[in-house]
């Protein structure tokens, strides 16, 4: 451990930013599902009457859509979380926060009195800063089984309460 205080380190580990961003994108589409579909369905049930609402439909789909996702990813990718998640990197855990070793240099990425919450998953944990900003912590990363477990079972429920 580099740091004296450092109570975990990780393996070198990373996430796809197609996945870290589909998560986000999954929570989003949950929130706005249904005006989306109703939206879409009100847009194809008047094209059947009038075909220039079909014109809007294919304006929406082509323009706005895509528009609204590079906002989306704009404003999501560029938060420190995001590209600490995304980068290749190791993780130092320790009372305080979480501090990441990428590129030979030591760089502070949040503090616990930041969290919000944290989902924990079967393949990681899912350290939340705000609605749709999150730090990615891979399960596979700790060196060791039992380095996992005490963060699951010790340390994250302080952090948690």
């Amino acid at each position: 451990m580099d740091s004296p205080q450092a109570l975990f380190q990780t393996l070198p580990f990373r996430i796809s930013s197609s996945r870290y961003f589909t998560v986000i994108l999954r929570r989003m589409l949950v929130r706005w599902l249904s005006l989306t579909i109703l939206s879409l369905a009100l847009l194809i049930g008047a094209t059947c009457f009038d075909l220039r609402f079909g014109i809007i439909l294919l304006m929406f789909i082509f323009i706005i859509l895509p528009l609204i996702l590079f906002i989306f990813y704009y404003n999501y990718a560029l938060r420190p979380e995001a590209f600490f998640s995304v980068v290749e990197k190791s993780v130092i855990i320790h009372p305080q926060g979480i501090d990441c070793i990428y590129n030979e240099q030591t760089r502070n990425i949040l503090y616990w009195k930041d969290v919000q919450r944290i989902e924990i998953d079967n393949k990681a944990f899912y350290i939340f800063t705000g609605n749709n900003t999150y730090f990615y912590l891979s399960r596979e990363a700790f060196a060791s089984v039992d380095d996992m477990r005490n963060f699951e079972k010790n340390f994250l429920p302080q952090i948690i309460s």
